[in-house]
């Protein structure tokens, strides 16, 4: 197998760049999800909240996209261009694209800051200013703000970290865990306290939190070119169904086939780990690896028309395929169809690079399929709407 594509979204939620090759950080690729749009509501008693915003409950992010100046390679900045809808009147067939530029790596630390929930999990993000304000509400309809994750990270609930996967949604293992954690971190701190090492109670791997920016759930996602080809076998050729396009699904890593037949499709769902291998490098030389915990459960951001920034018709809908296709495997994620893995950089491979073109190995296998538990996102956690 090999990396068959890889993507950066620098803003979450608007449309992503196909890059040639990436580097690896502790919070997935690097440029992905700096940047986010958050909705401003001001309550009746002056208080100001803030929401982000997502494609599929915000359809028209569809339509912005983006791009590195003056490349992918060595970006210093972000084109953000707003497409005009199909069909919508257009001023003049030459007039140029609206866009504004923003920077890679804002310098954030004099700018204001917003609190922000996401999926439950609180962060800071750092407001970009007027003019970017100004550009988004224009075109969205609606206050909004353009925010920078800086240095602020977010936890990661659940199960979905690496060394979160024993966690489950029932109070006594919760428990449990809270207990035995606290237990051992008693003995640890007697026990250095009694020898005066400093090397005992050192953090491990698994005993190190893992911290996510602005992406929903995990640093990476990973998808199958081949479990793609399957999807869109399964269309009503006599209804005319569109082909879904690779991006609507918002992988970060896309694994091809190096060779007929060395892949199967949803194989992904039992991926533990993978390792990458550069052909350019030694075979002794470290390899990245990706740690994948979690399923992806897909919401109709599947069925938005790209180019009209609006929901499909029933008839071409990408979710109830998906769904037809007896893809809900995962009791986690409810009534969601799966497409996907999460994914996290391991510890030693962080700062390595990967490519397009790269061998992919599945270095670690599950017997069964993992069960998503995020609170207030899996099966029977979510909120009740009022």
């Amino acid at each position: 197998m090999k990396i068959s594509k890889l993507y950066v979204y620098p803003v979450k939620s608007l449309r992503g760049c196909s890059v040639a090759s990436a580097t690896l950080t502790a919070q997935g690729l690097k440029y992905d999800r700096k940047y986010m749009l958050v909705r401003v509501h001001t309550q009746p008693d002056g208080s100001v909240t803030y929401e982000s915003q997502y494609v599929g409950n915000v359809d028209v992010l569809c339509l912005f996209t983006t791009s590195f100046l003056p490349n992918d390679e060595e970006p210093h900045s972000i084109r953000i261009t707003y497409n005009e809808p199909t069909g919508a009147p257009a001023a003049t067939e030459k007039a140029e694209k609206p866009y504004i530029d923003i920077p890679v790596a804002a310098d954030y630390k004099q700018l204001e800051t917003v609190d922000l929930i996401i999926h439950l999990a609180h962060c800071i993000g750092y407001d970009m200013g007027a003019a970017c304000e100004e550009f988004f509400t224009k075109y969205l309809g609606f206050p909004t703000k353009l925010v920078y994750v800086g240095d602020s990270t977010r936890e990661v609930k659940g199960n979905v970290a690496p060394n979160k996967m024993h966690v489950t949604g029932t109070t006594d293992e919760k428990q449990t865990v809270s207990w035995s954690l606290y237990i051992y971190g008693l003995v640890v701190w007697l026990l250095g306290y009694l020898v005066g090492s400093s090397e005992v109670g050192s953090t491990s791997e698994k005993d190190e939190d893992y911290r996510i920016h602005f992406s929903d759930c995990a640093p990476l996602l990973v998808t199958s070119e081949v479990s793609l080809e399957e999807f869109n076998r399964a269309r009503k050729e006599s209804e005319k169904e569109i082909a879904l396009d690779m991006s609507k699904t918002r992988p970060n890593i896309v694994v091809g086939p190096s060779e007929a037949g060395d892949m199967s499709a949803f194989e992904e769902d039992f991926w533990g780990e993978l390792t990458m291998r550069n052909l350019k490098q030694p075979k002794d030389s470290n390899e990245p690896k990706i740690l994948l915990t979690s399923n992806c459960g897909r919401c109709k951001s599947l069925n938005v028309d790209y180019d009209k920034g609006k929901q499909q018709p029933v008839s071409d809908q990408m979710l109830k395929r998906l769904s037809d296709m007896k893809r809900r495997v995962d009791p986690g994620h409810g009534y969601s169809p799966i497409f996907g893995r999460y994914g996290f950089i391991a510890k030693d491979s962080v700062d390595m690079k990967v490519r397009v073109g790269d061998l992919v190995e599945v270095s670690k296998t599950n017997e069964e399929r993992t069960v998503f538990y995020w609170p207030g996102l899996s099966a029977g956690t979510k909120p009740k709407k009022s």
